[in-house]
């Protein structure tokens, strides 16, 4: 293996690594609700053995509460069965729109602990391109990552797909001028390897205040 493929293998699983912990946390989360609230189930039948008649209203909160949280539990399993199959194809044809509607979504923990949740906008038509969807995903992450940072708390992210000539393009906007990296500090070496294998390009458009991710 040369140095160059084991760097990629690494960092493919560092941000595989990344996003599967956030997952975990977010699935603990879920378990600790529900098991809050089969605790509760579990007083107000003690209670009822005591004597003390059951509370309805306080039974159908419960239920209601567990019935939340599956739900949310499904969701989250599902996107990380997702995420997982995304490393299946070393090349496919997707729609760039499913990509940066998919990553923001996957991600909305490690979003609300920056700020806000992106604004997403993207035509109505389909934003094709040939490429590795796990690496295109690493690099959307990366740009999303970088771009909140760079925005204060009142701003919110807007990500934009677009067709353009020979490709396509993600922009990353709503940055604060001020906190927006240089090329000297974005995009990372390993975010450079990456781009690198899809023949991708990160840019920081200092005059648009956004970071720019360009696909063949």
């Amino acid at each position: 293996m040369t140095d160059e493929r084991q760097a990629l293998a690494m960092e493919g699983v560092r941000f595989f690594g990344e996003i599967s912990a956030s997952i975990s946390h977010e699935i603990k989360n879920v378990l600790a609700i529900v098991n809050e609230n089969a605790g509760l189930l579990q007083d107000l039948v003690r209670m009822n053995a005591k004597g003390i008649p059951l509370t309805p209203e306080r039974l159908n909160r419960a239920a209601e509460s567990i019935s939340r949280q599956v739900a949310r539990g499904d969701r989250i399993v599902k996107d990380m069965n997702r995420f997982a199959h995304s490393a299946d194809l070393p090349r496919e044809e997707l729609d760039l729109r499913d990509v940066v509607a998919f990553i923001p979504q996957l991600t909305a923990r490690l979003i609300v602990l920056q700020g806000h949740l992106p604004r997403i906008e993207v035509p109505t038509v389909p934003v094709p391109v040939s490429t590795n969807r796990f690496f295109l995903e690493h690099l959307v992450w990366a740009c999303l990552h970088q771009a909140l940072k760079a925005c204060t708390a009142d701003q919110t992210v807007c990500i934009v797909a677009e067709p353009v000539d020979r490709g396509a393009r993600i922009r990353f906007g709503g940055i604060d001028p001020k906190a927006l990296p240089g090329s000297e500090d974005f995009p990372s070496p390993q975010a450079r390897l990456v781009a690198g294998l899809l023949g991708a390009r990160i840019t920081v458009q200092q005059d648009e205040n956004e970071i720019h991710l360009l696909l063949p």
